[in-house]
Formats: C-alpha cells, structure tokens, sequence
C-alpha cells in the first residue's frame, strides 16, 4: 500500500461516504468497510442479494439494465438454495455505487457488497507478512516460531485501552495513521490554554513534550515513533503493521502516552520529570530504550514510579555492559535476540532479565511511513507491551508478578538456565497470558540479630532491590557485607521448616531437611555476593527457604561472626 493510501485512512471525514452502520473509506486500492473497530477490503468484483419474487436469477438479473442503465453488464456468480445471489460487476464498476443503485429499485430483500475478512490471529494488516518477531514463519530467512508467539497471545488479549503503556523517548507522531487511534487521550484536559486537570501541564491531552516543554510530544527524530509501532501501532486496521498491545483482533489496543525526552538525545535532566508525569498521569507501563548517565534524580523518579505500582523497563544498550538506567534493580533489563532466537549481539550483564526481537524489527516510522532497525531499543517495547497485555488481561496484578511471570515463561533460547545475553530468554506473550493470573508473589524478608566479629561488627546480609526469587528464575542474590575482609566463609541454604519465623541470628539457622554450604571467600572490603538457581520446577513454588552467612572471624565468640537470617518465599 502506498503512503498516500495510508494516509487516506486518516482523513476519514473527507473520504467516507456510508450506508446505515459501517463507515467506507476510500483508498488508492479501493474501498474499506470499517465495522466495531476492524477494516475489511470491499471486493470490487462481486456482490450479493436476494430478490423478493422468485424467478429465474439469471434472467432478472440480465434485465437489471432495464430498470437502470447502471445496471447494464451484471451477471450471476452463484446461488444457494436460499435464493441468495453473488453477481458479478464489469470491470472498473464501483461496488458500493452498484448496490445503491441496486437498493433503490426495491426489487430486493437485500443488496450488499462482499468483503475480504482476515483469519483471527492474523490480523489483516497489510504488512504483517514482514514482522518475523510477531509471527515468524521463517520469511526472513530465520527459524520458524523464533518469535514472541503474538498472533496465540491475541487469541486471549490484545490489548486494553485503559492500560496506558508511556514512552518516554524522542518523542512520537501520534497521527501517524497506525498509532492515531492508539494515542493516550486525556480526556480531563480540554486545547483551551488552561491547565483543566490541574495536574501542571497546560493542554497535555496526548503527552508531553519536555524536550521544548510544549503539549506537542511529536518529535523530529524517528526512533520514538519506532519504538511505539512495536508497542501499539493499531492491528486489524488493514494498514501497515500491528504492534504487540496494539489491539490485533478488535482494533482497540492499550493506549500509548508519547513522552520526548530529547528530540535527537535523551536528555537526562528531564527523563526523571517524564517518568514522574507518568507515573501521575495514569500509566502502568514505562518504557525506555535509552542509556544516560547514573543520576539520583532519575533514581528517585524510578523508585517513585516502582512505589506506584509502574511496571518499568529499558533497553540493556548495544555494546558492552547495561546501561543505566537499565541497571537499577526496580528496571527489567531487555536484551535483544534475532530472528532465528540467536543473541543480537549487543549488551551482556547480570541486569538482564530476559530478551526480545531486536535485529531488523519492521515498526512505523515519522512520515506516516514504516522501516527497520535493530537494536535493544526495539526489544524493550516488546516487552512493555507484554506487561500491558498481562495488566489488560489480569488488572489484579501487581508490577513485580507481571516481571517474574515474563522471565517465568520465556523461551530459554540460549546457554541453558539463566545466561548474561538474554536473562531468562528471550519473551513467549502466550504463555505469559497463559500463566492464567495465578500467581505466589515472592518475597525476601530478613529476620535475627547476628553475630559481631572483630571490633564488634555484626555481618549484613541482604539481597538486591528487584531481585526476586522465582520458579525458574536464576537471577537472585544472597548479598554479605561487614564481614572481616579476606575471610572465609559460608553461606547455608536450606529449606525452611513449616514453622515461621525460625531459628535464626543468634544461633546457626535451624536446619531442617535438605541444605546447602557454599563456600566463600569474602573480598577486602569485606562483601560477597552468591546467585541462586532456583529449578523451573512448579514443586519450589511457594517454598520458603533460609540464607545466612557464617564467617571465619579469630575476634568473634567460638572464632565466628554470623550474619541474621533470610527467609526467601519463591514465587511461580
């Protein structure tokens, strides 16, 4: 389809004429029939009916032309036994013309004209063909169902609007004619040149642009407006590309907020204020593909945002280590995978959290247009756009159970377990939607006194903000720190006894049935830090476990200091 017949759909108003319900619109191929959200493709060659009297069809069909020079030329297709004909118009006839024409006589039960409908899962977008990372059928040279399996998830949900998805990046043409109908409408703001919500932005009614602080969040340079193609750029609308949220089988998808945050670069000094608009303005979702330098004023936003329940993630960068913001433990790192599930070959840490399509990603573009890119910036939406899939389908959810439900169901696509590429692996829509809601949230909650060491230090342990231990998971921490530096050590996991809180702290824990001893040797500074690999096993759901440190200290009581206790919770 060209850019002038996509952008026809937007000018509905000037190019739409219709017949009782549905609204037609004409493009450069023809007519589109939009009904409850969906466009369907008029056919230019055929049309039913069913004439009141009963006769011979082809006869009075042929004597249309009798009645109505503009009748002249038809044929009959087909029929059923129910008297219902197909018929047949001349080349270059109008559809919609012919059956006006054809209502008017009153000779018929009905007259209408045929379309061209889409089988659900696969939306009629025209093209879809090109998004592998969607649906991937190896038309990309890559490996068949190396994909997030969009088109299954859609058969349970694709997408609410009353589940806002920010992006916060370099701003978004939010009239493009794919995401139009998918931008944020704050509908407590009215163009009037007054702040109507109160909520210190005048006329803010689809964003901000804080860039240029201006109610305009359309940007000049296009990778806003890619990345929010991926989130939610409108399914089943017949035109370019459905993005993951975008509303594939009702034409309704979650909303998207465009926020800029730097027209050609992110803009630091401003990134927390875009995060705290959102997080004010309704949103579930922030997602940002972008790295800036560390900052405690994005810091505080992040925490802010996490508090209120936001579900945040970023983009882990394209070389080397994660970038900030990324790193902060309240961020689901994304790193990005190819259309054969291979890494892309771009950033590697212990951030990560899982993966997503990132290489040669087909997304809308500024223009109104569409084009490709790779990178880790347009694996991030993909999974912001999960998170508003599970906030659509299970609202009850909480932010940290839509995170550990994401790594729960991904598709280990590279070293077995968890790897430093692609996190958990790389993201499965449907069976993060098939998880089915239920959910044991996990927890860690340190318990007990410990024991001092040499100059009455008492040993720390702890595990990081953000690090949840799950089913499947092998991302979660158990952190010392205060111990006597360069001592050895040990730290004891076990399986926790029915009865909580147990033994802990000031004796060693209470060990009851299976545990494990891990050796140690604690850095100078005094610290260490242990990762848990926790089985994909549904059995450890809900189990609790105990962590403590016991240390070699020659100034402690019986030569040694000892950490409190942890009582770990594994969620599914």
């Amino acid at each position: 389809m060209t850019l002038a017949s996509r952008f026809a759909l937007v000018c509905i108003a000037a190019l739409s004429i219709s017949w009782q319900d549905p609204t037609y619109v004409r493009d450069a191929e023809g007519w589109l029939r939009m009904e409850n959200g969906h466009a369907f493709r008029v056919n230019p060659d055929v049309i039913s009916a069913q004439f009141k009297t009963t006769g011979d069809a082809h006869a009075d069909v042929a004597a249309l032309s009798d009645v109505d020079a503009r009748l002249a030329d038809l044929t009959v297709k087909r029929s059923n036994r129910l008297g219902i004909i197909d018929i047949t118009l001349p080349a270059g006839a109008d559809p919609l013309a012919i059956v006006e024409v054809m209502r008017d006589t009153d000779l018929f039960v009905f007259v209408e004209e045929t379309t061209t409908g889409y089988y659900h899962g696969i939306p009629n977008d025209s093209d879809f063909s090109l998004l592998w990372n969607m649906h991937n059928t190896g038309q990309t040279g890559g490996t068949s169902d190396a994909d997030v399996d969009a088109t299954e998830a859609w058969d349970i949900q694709d997408g609410d609007p009353s589940v806002i998805i920010a992006v916060a990046d370099s701003g978004t043409e939010w009239f493009h004619p794919d995401l139009a109908n998918n931008i944020w409408d704050n509908t407590a703001e009215d163009i009037d040149g007054v702040d109507d919500d109160n909520n210190g932005f005048i006329d803010d009614v689809r964003g901000w642009d804080f860039d240029n602080n201006d109610n305009d969040p359309n940007g000049s340079f296009t990778h806003g407006t890619w990345v929010a193609g991926v989130v939610g750029a409108q399914g089943g609308n017949g035109i370019g590309i459905a993005g993951l949220a975008g509303g594939a089988t009702d034409g309704q998808g979650c909303s998207i907020m465009p926020l800029n945050v730097g027209s050609f670069s992110p803009d630091g000094s401003i990134l927390d204020d875009a995060i705290l608009y959102a997080t004010d303005n309704g949103a579930k979702v922030i997602t940002m593909s972008l790295g800036v330098a560390t900052s405690a004023a994005i810091d505080a936003a992040i925490v802010a945002a996490d508090a209120a329940g936001v579900f945040v993630d970023c983009s882990a960068g394209n070389g080397g280590g994660v970038s900030y913001p990324a790193t902060l433990p309240q961020v689901m790192a994304v790193g990005g995978t190819d259309h054969n599930d291979n890494w892309g070959f771009f950033s590697t840490g212990s951030q990560i959290e899982c993966a997503a399509p990132g290489t040669n990603v087909y997304m809308t573009e500024l223009g109104s247009t569409y084009g490709s890119a790779s990178g880790t910036s347009f694996s991030s939406p993909h999974v912001a756009a999960l998170a508003g899939l599970l906030f659509s389908e299970y609202p009850g959810l909480a932010p940290s159970q839509v995170r550990a439900i994401i790594r729960a169901t991904a598709d280990d696509v590279d070293a077995p377990g968890y790897d430093l590429r692609t996190g958990d692996g790389r993201i499965n829509a449907h069976a993060a939607l098939m998880s089915g809601g239920s959910f044991i949230t996990p927890s860690v909650t340190a318990y007990g006194a410990g024991l001092a060491g040499t100059g009455g230090n008492v040993p720390l342990i702890s595990s990081p903000p953000g690090s949840l231990p799950t089913v499947g998971s092998a991302n979660f921490f158990a952190d010392v720190e205060n111990g006597l530096p360069n001592a050895d050590a040990i730290l004891v996991v076990g399986i926790a006894p029915d009865s909580i809180p147990y033994a802990g702290g000031e004796i060693l824990v209470a060990v009851g049935g299976y545990s494990v001893l891990v050796p140690h040797t604690l850095n100078a500074t005094g610290e260490a830090s242990q990762r848990f690999f926790i089985p994909g096993n549904p059995f450890f759901a809900g189990v609790h476990l105990y962590c403590q440190y016991v240390i070699d200290d020659p100034g402690a009581v019986l030569g040694k200091s000892m950490t409190g206790a942890l009582d770990v919770l594994i969620g599914s």
